[in-house]
C-alpha cells in the first residue's frame, strides 16, 4: 500500500458525456475459483500476494483513489489529492460454506456470510450518513476448508466501461502471477504497461457534425431540458446516488442466469437469417438481443395487464376505460466505438467508449406468440441500427450530448420514457475467463446485480462449456413470466436465479 500512496500525484479527471451517462451505476462481477487440487492456503491465491498485487495495480489506476465531485457548471470530475485519498476498499475474509455447496446452490451469493455489501449496485455512500463514494472495491472471500475463492470486484461505471473494467482486473491478475513466480525469474520488475485515463483521448474521435444524429437523441437533447434535468445534473454524486437508491431501486429484483448452448444459438441465428433480406448478414449478438427483447418485453406487458386487472375491477375498467397501451416498446442496445476505429491504442483507454441506441419495437409484434418472421424483423432492425453506428455516428453523438451540461440526463430521461423498456449489453468479446491469478482460470464469472431492473448482460461461458450465459436483472414478477415463457426456455440449457 505504501508504494501506491507514494506514487500518487494530484490530478483532476473531468468526465465526458459517455462517462456521465454511466454515473448512476457500478460495474461489479463475481469470479469463482475452485481449489480442486486442495493446494495449501499458502500457495492457493495467497493473501499477501493478492493484496500486494492489488495496490501495485492501483499505481496504474491512481484516479480510483479520488473523490467524485460536481463543479458549478454541473461538470463531473474526479479529484485526486495526495493528502486526502479516498482509498479503494480491500478485504480478505473467510466464510463457512465450501465450494461444492456453493456450486449446488447455483452459485447463490446469499450464502456468503461475508462482511461486505455485495449488493451495492449504485454509486452511493455506504450509509446515508457517509458522504464519500468509494470508486473501487475488491473482496476476497475464502471458502470453507480452502476449497475455493470468490472474488468480488466493483468499479464505478463512470470511470470504466466493460473494456476498462476487464483491463483493470486482468492487470491485477497479471501482477499477481508475476509476484508468485518472481523467484524463478531474473527480471527484477514486472512488465510495465501504459494506460490512458485522460478523457481528451476520447474526444479526438468526436465529430462536430449533426447529420448522423438519430431523431430520438436529437429530440431528447433539443427538447428534453427542463428544471428537473438541470437539477439532477447539478446534484452532487453522493446525493444523486442516494436519490436513485431511494426512488428507483424499490422493486424486488432477481438475478436470472440462462445458459444457451452454441447449437441452439446457431439454430436461432439460422432461423432469423432465413427470414431477413437477402444479402444481410446478422450476428449472434443481433439475434440473441432480439430473442431476449421479445421474451422480456412480452413478460413486462403480461405483468402490467395482470396488475391492472387486480387493481381495477372489470366494471370500473368498462366505465373509465382500460389502461392505455403504448404504441411502442424500447430495446436499448449498447455499442462500443473501439472496434469501429482502426487504432490499437483505443484498448489502452479505460474510460467509457460506448453509446446506447434504442430500437423501437411496435407493440403489435409483442401481443402475439413470436414467429420466425417476428424474430427476423426485430433482428433486422437491430442489425440496421448497429451497422449505422460507425465511428462518425458515435463521434457526433458524444459531441452533441456533451454540449449540454445536463445532456446525459436529458438522454436518460428520453430513454426512460417508454413504459416497457429493456437494456442489453454484450461482454462476449471480453476475456473474463483470462483473469488468472496464477492458479488457473475462474470456474465461473457472473455480474452482480445490474444497476436497474430490466437490464441484461450477454456473457461468455467458460471455454470448456461453450455457448453463452444471459444474465438478467428483472423485477420478481417479470422474471417469473420469463421463466414460464416456453419459447425462450426452449433455447435454454440450464438456468439459476438469485433473489
Amino acid at each position: 500500500m505504501d508504494q501506491f500512496i507514494n506514487s500518487i500525484k494530484p490530478q483532476k479527471v473531468y468526465l465526458d458525456s459517455a462517462d456521465k451517462a454511466m454515473a448512476i451505476a457500478n460495474i461489479a462481477f463475481y469470479y469463482w475459483y475452485e481449489n480442486a487440487k486442495r493446494e495449501p492456503r499458502e500457495t492457493f491465491m495467497p493473501a499477501k500476494a493478492l493484496e500486494q498485487a492489488f495496490y501495485t495495480t492501483l499505481c496504474d489506476f491512481s484516479h480510483l483513489a479520488g473523490v467524485l465531485k460536481t463543479d458549478s457548471n454541473s461538470r463531473i470530475f474526479v479529484q485526486v489529492e495526495a493528502d486526502n485519498l479516498n482509498m479503494p476498499i480491500y478485504t480478505d475474509t473467510s466464510c463457512d460454506i465450501d465450494f461444492d455447496t456453493i456450486r449446488k446452490s447455483g452459485f447463490d451469493t446469499k450464502l456468503l456470510n461475508s462482511t461486505f455489501d455485495h449488493a451495492r449496485d449504485v454509486p452511493a455512500p455506504a450509509s446515508f450518513f457517509r458522504s464519500t463514494i468509494k470508486l473501487a472495491e475488491a473482496h476476497v472471500i475464502r471458502l470453507k476448508n480452502n476449497s475455493g475463492i470468490c472474488l468480488f470486484v466493483s468499479v464505478v461505471h463512470c470511470l470504466v466501461d466493460g473494456q476498462g473494467y476487464t483491463t483493470f482486473v486482468k492487470r491485477w491478475a497479471e501482477i499477481s502471477r508475476w509476484i508468485l513466480s518472481r523467484n524463478a525469474t531474473t527480471n527484477g520488475s514486472f512488465p510495465e504497461k501504459h494506460y490512458i485515463h485522460d478523457r481528451s483521448f476520447y474526444s479526438e474521435f468526436w465529430d462536430i457534425g449533426t447529420n448522423r444524429i438519430d431523431q430520438s437523441t436529437r429530440n431528447a437533447i433539443d427538447k428534453g431540458g427542463n428544471a428537473l434535468t438541470r437539477w439532477i445534473a447539478w446534484l452532487s454524486p453522493e446525493t444523486r446516488g442516494k436519490l436513485i437508491k431511494l426512488l428507483v431501486l424499490q422493486d424486488k429484483r432477481i438475478n436470472c442466469y440462462f445458459r444457451i448452448q452454441k447449437e441452439n444459438i446457431d439454430s436461432l441465428r439460422a432461423t432469423a437469417q432465413d427470414n431477413v433480406s437477402e444479402g444481410m448478414r446478422i450476428s449472434t449478438n443481433d439475434v440473441l438481443t432480439a430473442a431476449i427483447g421479445i421474451s422480456c418485453l412480452q413478460s413486462m406487458r403480461a405483468v402490467n395487464i395482470e396488475r391492472q386487472s387486480r387493481l381495477i375491477p372489470s366494471t370500473l375498467q368498462f366505465i373509465f376505460g382500460k389502461d392505455e397501451e403504448p404504441n411502442d416498446a424500447s430495446l436499448l442496445v449498447v455499442a462500443s466505438l473501439r472496434p469501429r476505429v482502426n487504432r490499437q491504442d483505443v484498448y489502452d483507454y479505460t474510460g467509457n467508449m460506448t453509446v446506447a441506441r434504442a430500437a423501437v419495437i411496435p407493440m403489435n409484434q409483442l401481443k402475439v406468440e413470436p414467429t420466425p418472421k417476428t424474430l427476423a424483423s426485430i433482428t433486422k432492425q437491430i442489425r440496421t441500427m448497429v451497422s449505422d453506428m460507425d465511428a462518425q455516428a458515435v463521434g457526433q453523438h458524444c459531441h452533441f450530448v456533451n454540449k449540454k451540461s445536463d445532456g446525459y440526463v436529458r438522454l436518460m430521461m428520453g430513454m426512460l420514457g417508454y413504459k416497457y423498456k429493456l437494456a442489453v449489453s454484450n461482454h462476449l468479446g471480453f476475456d473474463h475467463y483470462g483473469v488468472d491469478f496464477g492458479m488457473g482460470a475462474p470456474i465461473l464469472v457472473r455480474p452482480a446485480f445490474l444497476s436497474f431492473p430490466n437490464s441484461v448482460l450477454i456473457m461468455p461461458c467458460h471455454p470448456d462449456v461453450g455457448g453463452c450465459e444471459i444474465a438478467m436483472t428483472l423485477t420478481l414478477d417479470v422474471a417469473e413470466k420469463v421463466i414460464r415463457n416456453t419459447t425462450w426456455m426452449s433455447l435454454v440449457d440450464k438456468f439459476d436465479f438469485n433473489v
